[in-house]
């Protein structure tokens, strides 16, 4: 899963950047990979590699749920390793082809 937000600057060489510029580049993007399972309308995400180390703690996960219509996904945290969430914003991802 890689998430990068659009308001990004954009930084062409990123040797010549200075550190502000880096950490406007870097922080609106999350990036974990691992294993996932669907069980009903609910998907639990498990990384095993993220770009935040608290992220891939052995035991961490995290579940939404989700819908979807025409080319809409829709996510909404439940959980985490943490119990459960509050304020849960949901997240909509539109398929472009």
């Amino acid at each position: 899963m890689m998430v990068a937000s659009p308001d990004r600057p954009d930084i062409t060489d990123t040797t010549q950047a200075t550190a502000d510029e880096l950490r406007a580049l870097w922080n609106p993007m999350a990036a974990n990979a691992g294993v996932y399972e669907v069980a009903g309308n609910l998907v639990t995400i498990r990384p095993i590699v993220a770009k935040i180390p608290v992220v891939m703690k052995p035991g961490a996960y995290e579940v939404y749920a989700f819908s979807v219509e025409d080319n809409t996904l829709s996510l909404t945290q439940q959980r985490n390793v943490r119990g459960p969430v509050e304020g849960r914003a949901t997240t909509k991802l539109v398929r472009l082809e």
